[in-house]
């Protein structure tokens, strides 16, 4: 399934216009970074605004060649510094390259449904305080590529757009509206009104087996917190619960790896 990135350039755009941006005397003060070959060059492709490339010194240039292209192109700055400045600004393996970005730029709930096409295949991922930036990141890489049309995060307890979770995600974060709310359940109140049906993943018994998830209608999947799984207040939004059948000795699944199978599931073919 072929995501349309024309419109999520336009959306980012429009986003990043309706914002004020503020201006920071010094680049290098900006503690916003992305480190790696690939998020780097799916940074770039999406339009992202990216203030400087540095590169390790003594690195084989052909292994970065894609991307001196597309920033000689754009006009970005490429600095070439030490391994020890790389390392000193990322915790994350940074592959000899890393960028300074502008802050990520969250996405309204509103923009984002009110310019989507909704019908049956429609399909949305509601993460219900995952805390862990690497399952965030790990989610946002499956639903990309599976065909989810945006994410809904909470404000609050709950990881964020962070260097950890954009390099988890190996570039697909620049391809996917990641929106965040002040409250779940209000956001699927508004879901509801614009013809999507809620979908929770549990444990409960009275759940339905996960192979047996809705294929007919537009439909928002909730994936709960790693620890305590959805809260009440969303489970009792959901019309739909599902589980995945634990057969070993141990009871659950890694959060990111749980919404993958419910993620294809959701695309794979009935007949």
């Amino acid at each position: 399934m072929k995501k349309n990135n024309k419109h999520y350039k336009e959306l980012r755009l429009k986003n990043k216009e309706q914002k004020p941006q503020v201006q920071t005397p010094e680049v290098d003060l900006d503690k916003e970074v992305i480190a790696g070959r690939n998020a780097i060059l799916e940074a770039i492709k999406s339009g992202r605004e990216i203030n400087k490339i540095l590169f390790q010194e003594g690195i084989e240039k052909g292994r970065l060649k894609s991307i001196f292209a597309i920033a000689n192109e754009k006009k970005i700055i490429c600095q070439e510094v030490p391994k020890r400045k790389l390392d000193n600004s990322t915790t994350e393996r940074h592959q000899g390259v890393i960028a300074y970005v502008a802050p990520y730029s969250y996405f309204e709930l509103d923009e984002v449904v009110n310019n989507l096409e909704i019908n049956k295949d429609t399909t949305l991922l509601i993460l219900d305080h995952i805390e862990d930036p690497h399952n965030l990141g790990a989610i946002i890489r499956t639903a990309e590529a599976s065909g989810v049309k945006a994410i809904i995060i909470p404000k609050r307890r709950a990881a964020v757009v962070s260097q950890t979770a954009v390099k988890a995600s190996a570039g697909a974060i620049e391809h996917m509206p990641v929106i965040r709310v002040s409250n779940l359940t209000d956001a699927i109140k508004k879901l509801k009104e614009k013809g999507f049906w809620i979908a929770g993943t549990t444990l409960a018994e009275r759940s339905e087996d996960y192979t047996k998830i809705a294929k007919d209608v537009p439909l928002a999947i909730v994936i709960g917190n790693e620890g305590e799984g959805m809260s009440k207040v969303v489970t009792n939004e959901c019309d739909f619960l599902y589980h995945l059948p634990m057969l070993g000795k141990i009871q659950s699944l890694n959060a990111s790896v749980a919404a993958g199978i419910i993620m294809y599931e959701r695309i794979k073919s009935n007949d």
